[in-house]
């Protein structure tokens, strides 16, 4: 309990410091979105469910790709997988959808 108090702590010193950077990530990562949504929407009919089903999709493959990327660049580097695989993708589509709720 002591132990993840004080990583809990630790986190938000962090967060405090790094507001900037990480306000920036969070912003940078939703015009990506944006602008892949934008691109690629083009494929679909503009009829309510077509926007739906294609934000949906978005929300599901940007997140694993960017985590793929990472995660091809660190097996290619250590030789092993990527620790962490399944929660940093969840990190990135939590990103995402605050950004679509907050943002949009």
């Amino acid at each position: 309990m002591v132990r993840q108090s004080l990583i809990y702590l630790v986190l938000s010193i962090l967060g405090i410091f790094f507001t900037s950077y990480i306000h920036a990530f969070i912003v940078y990562t939703d015009i990506m979105y944006t602008h892949l949504y934008g691109k690629f929407s083009l494929f679909f009919q503009p009829s309510p469910l077509n926007i739906i089903i294609s934000k949906v999709i978005f929300l599901v493959l940007i997140p694993v790709v960017i985590v793929g990327i990472i995660a091809l660049l660190y097996k290619l580097i250590t030789g092993k997988k990527m620790p962490y695989f399944i929660e940093l993708t969840w990190l990135f589509w939590l990103v995402l959808m605050l950004c679509n709720i907050f943002i949009h």
